[in-house]
């Protein structure tokens, strides 16, 4: 059994240092039992993690398992068949080795004798393709298809292998092997900035869609997909530096669980690991994450790599097998490297490089074959039709669009009736349609078709307004002349459309948003509307889940997230019938903020970010509690009906499934659905698993398979599902395993969490008669009433400590990771760096209507960026030596910044 990242141990060799630490700094939680790491926990805090699109403003700016001998490798050697990779590693001296497992560019791997570079580009929705890789905004144009939040919505498996197929294709057209996709952060709370590229608060949901879309990527074995951002990722804020404190219960069964899948169902060439801490230690140099769970546990023998500018200790990441350092280096850490291998107590083996070496060959051998000497050749051969990709991203984003609300049937709207008049407001509808999220994921889109483009087809009756500002720097202001022309044209229209949502001022990558309230003008749109017609339609553009305090006063809403470049097109089609909405939520929508469990704990501080709210997530808390909200999970309406029966569930096996094995088959599920209506429609039937007998705390319910069906009218289908151990199982921290207790379970299905159409039960008698004592004294099975707010010694026994540390540990000097926002405020040099940066990040971004939220986000984005950052993005012009200079003098130390420019300098003479 694997040893509990909790056990708080102090290995002898550091026992007298370690202890000075427990009582001044910390405390002392080994990752697992080969490593162990001095962590600062403080009483509040948060997490995040980034992207390639951020530090690519920053290039602008500065230009084990088992340790053996050198020895011992070349008798391995002797005795066995070496392959291609092995025996080119063998050719390599120290440099090049140490080249191979750090990139070559921004974009780019090392080039390995006889063979192609292989590069990597974002993004999980459409391909970027820099123009100029220095520049972020500038791309080759794209097909921008829907985020993964709204895709997330279609619930459709195939859909999302279609979307990564067709990504393949435009990569191919690119010349590029490996697309940085999917994101799989679960949204732990809404307002995280970058929720739009996430699918799901659920892990179920999440880890299948994920996976289908790795697998289409992956189809033609030409392109790699890269999975990210692992582990314990769901915020932006002080995402470089912010530890992640969590239990290992909801780490396994909320945080791990989808990536797990991914690995095991889709097996995807490349993971990425996040920029934040886990209970203390860098995901890029986090052995329990990286090497006990995903290599040792999970079997995972791909590429991991880091997220652009993860890195902290290379030779730490490497013997956590981080097996790529990206972007390139350019040696800065060659010389750590050669200490660490030289070291006498095996900080870094032979054996450890040689591993992740070996990877990243395989990866690059792998790949090669589809690579093109120019860009051009590589067009040439892999022509693009973008009208037939347009075409299905018009398919997938009228999938994913839900209707939330649909009063009187209000919806679908006749075609061909010329006295109806429609009335069109807000600038989304128009000239700035908010399609896609802003950041690293940004696509040069190739055709973009507005709500009012898609109208021509269907009337020429139509009024617009554009009833705000989608470039309004002040989201929170309300302009009179606006509401003025919005109310006379939804005085004298029909129907009135209101197109409103978040604009990208308030939602991206690089910040959280700090409420769930739409801007002020886009709610007095609709209180105005509201009072001068009864039939007003609100379209939602959005990245995450809102506050909708006017809800019950308009007729329809339709979710929409970000449909990328057929939107509005999509919406519109849906408007008139021409296909029935289909769309889920895939997280739930609250009354208000405050109603969510961690929201008094998001996002935190700079040091750390607490789980506290362990399993109570999304739908696992909102039902468990009884708590109202404005929608539940899985909630779409449709304009047909669709009728469950004939529940039948068969104990396939129920033996030998008691460690949770989730390739175990025990339950078949089957029923029968049928469409009650008048319109042909696709419905997403979701089974729910609730442990009635646990012993344990356990949600309500947790969502364990799904599937979506299309029928005509009248058709009537059998469904059946398979459930395997995990869909029965949890983490039991007593034995560090998965565990299925015996008892009564009841299978659920419905239309949404709150909507159960069908119960029925299943008695498991070969599991284990009770939980551990650890795990009901963690999770004692009443401990919903303690979520909000957790007690400190409940949480504190999660974490298998006596109490918690103390509340907050404030810094009074400056190092390599501090943020260059915290060094700008009592440093001049400080000052001045984060102006240098923040002027060279920005000065590509060019006049426009966009500029300033632009400039927003690289603000954001720069003051978050830890100094040593500032070296890893500077292709070996900056060092580690001055980094250290300047450290020295604005903490007055000047003895030690002479040392330090003198090391630099002979750094210059006496390169690595």
């Amino acid at each position: 059994m694997h040893s509990s990242i909790y056990d708080v141990e102090i290995m002898c060799s550091w026992k007298n240092h370690c202890m000075h630490f427990v009582q001044t700094t910390g405390i002392l939680i080994p990752i697992s039992k080969r490593s162990c790491s001095l962590v600062s926990v403080g009483h509040n805090g948060l997490s995040g993690s980034g992207s390639v699109g951020v530090v690519s403003f920053f290039l602008a700016l500065l230009y084990s398992n088992t340790m053996s001998s050198a020895g011992d490798l070349e008798k391995l050697e002797e005795g066995a068949e070496q392959t291609v990779s092995e025996r080119t590693w063998n050719s390599l001296n120290e440099k090049q080795k140490f080249s191979v497992v750090s990139g070559a560019s921004l974009w780019t791997l090392y080039k390995l004798p006889g063979l192609p570079t292989i590069a990597v580009s974002d993004g999980p929705h459409g391909v970027r393709k820099p123009i100029n890789p220095l520049a972020l905004g500038e791309s080759h144009p794209a097909t921008c298809f829907p985020t993964a939040s709204a895709l997330a919505c279609s619930w459709n498996q195939e859909a999302a292998k279609e979307l990564g197929e067709a990504l393949a294709l435009e990569c191919l057209h690119y010349n590029i092997q490996i697309l940085l996709g999917p994101g799989m952060n679960l949204k732990r709370h809404p307002a995280g900035g970058r929720s739009f590229e996430y699918w799901s608060e659920d892990p179920c949901l999440t880890g299948r869609m994920a996976a289908a879309y790795v697998e289409g990527v992956e189809a033609s074995g030409k392109v790699g997909a890269c999975i990210k951002h692992f582990a314990i990722n769901n915020q932006e804020s002080h995402r470089f530096v912010v530890d992640a404190v969590v239990d290992e219960r909801t780490m396994r069964e909320l945080y791990l669980r989808h990536f797990e899948y991914v690995i095991k169902k889709a097996n995807p060439s490349t993971v990425m690991c996040a920029y934040n801490k886990v209970n203390g230690v860098y995901c890029s140099e986090n052995i329990y994450l990286n090497r006990t769970i995903l290599r040792d546990e999970w079997r995972y023998d791909g590429v991991l790599m880091t997220d652009w500018g993860a890195t902290n200790d290379r030779a730490r990441g490497i013997k956590a097998t981080i097996d790529l350092e990206m972007p390139g280096s350019y040696g800065v850490h060659n010389r750590d490297l050669k200490r660490a291998l030289s070291s006498s107590d095996n900080d870094l083996t032979e054996r450890d490089l040689r591993e992740c070496g070996i990877r990243v060959m395989d990866l690059i051998q792998r790949y090669a074959p589809s690579t093109y000497e120019s860009d051009t050749m590589a067009a040439l051969e892999n022509p693009i039709d973008f009208r037939k990709h347009f075409d299905l991203a018009l398919r997938l984003a009228k999938e994913s669009v839900v209707l939330l609300r649909n009063e009187n049937n209000i919806l679908p709207l006749q075609k061909g009736d010329e006295s109806l008049t429609i009335g069109v407001i807000g600038d989304f509808a128009n000239e700035h349609p908010r399609y896609q999220g802003m950041g690293s994921s940004a696509v040069q889109s190739e055709k973009v078709v507005t709500v009012l483009d898609a109208l021509k087809k269907f009337t020429k009756n139509v009024d617009f307004a554009k009833g705000y500002e989608a470039d309004d720097d002040h989201p929170e202001d309300v302009h009179e002349e606006f509401l003025s022309d919005a109310i006379e044209v939804a005085k004298n229209a029909s129907i009135v459309l209101l197109c409103i949502g978040l604009p990208e001022i308030m939602e991206s990558e690089g910040f959280d948003r700090t409420h769930l309230q739409l801007p002020a003008q886009h709610n007095a749109l609709v209180e105005a509307c509201c009072k001068v017609s009864s039939k007003v339609i609100v379209l939602l553009s959005n990245g995450g889940a809102l506050e909708l305090p006017w809800y019950n006063k308009v007729q329809a809403i339709m979710e929409g997230y970000l449909l990328g470049e057929a939107g509005g097109k999509a919406f519109v089609d849906l408007i008139f019938g021409e296909d029935c909405p289909s769309g889920k939520l895939t997280e739930t929508f609250p009354v208000s903020a405050s109603d969510i469990p961690c929201d008094r704990f998001f996002p935190g501080t700079k040091f750390t970010v607490e789980y506290r709210e362990g399993l109570n997530v999304g739908y696992r808390y909102f039902d468990t509690a009884q708590k109202p909200v404005l929608y539940p999970f899985g909630h779409g309406l449709s304009y047909t009906t669709f009728e469950y029966s004939d529940l039948r569930l068969r104990v396939l096996n129920d033996s030998g499934g008691i460690n949770g094995d989730d390739r175990f088959v025990m339950i078949e599920v089957s029923f029968r659905l049928t469409n009650m209506g008048l319109m042909a429609g696709k419905e997403v039937a979701q089974c729910y698993v609730s442990d009635i007998d646990s012993t344990v705390y356990r949600p309500i319910h947790e969502l364990r398979d799904f599937v979506k069906v299309g029928l005509t009218p009248g058709e009537q289908k059998e469904i059946k599902m398979i459930l395997t151990a995990d869909a029965f199982s949890f983490y039991d921290i007593g034995v560090s395993g998965w565990v299925i207790e015996n008892g009564v379970f009841e299978i659920q299905i419905g239309a949404s969490s709150r909507d159960i159409r069908l119960r029925g039960q299943v008695t498991l008698a070969n599991g284990v008669l009770q939980a551990s004592s650890q795990a009901q004294q963690s999770y004692p099975p009443e401990s919903v009433a303690a979520v909000c707010p957790m007690d400190d010694l409940t949480f504190a026994k999660r974490l298998l400590l006596s109490c918690l540390p103390p509340p907050e540990i404030f810094e009074s000097y400056f190092h390599r990771n501090s943020l260059l926002k915290e060094t700008s405020l009592k440093s001049i040099i400080g000052w001045i760096l984060l102006e240098v940066v923040y002027r060279e990040a920005s000065k590509d971004i060019t006049q426009g209507p966009s500029r300033n939220r632009q400039l927003l986000m690289v603000r954001k984005n720069v003051e978050n960026l830890p100094l040593r950052v500032l070296v890893a993005f500077s292709r070996g012009n900056f060092t580690f030596n001055l980094l250290d200079a300047l450290i020295a003098i604005m903490n007055g130390q000047v003895l030690s910044a002479f040392r330090g420019f003198g090391n630099a300098f002979v750094g210059m003479f006496f390169p690595r």
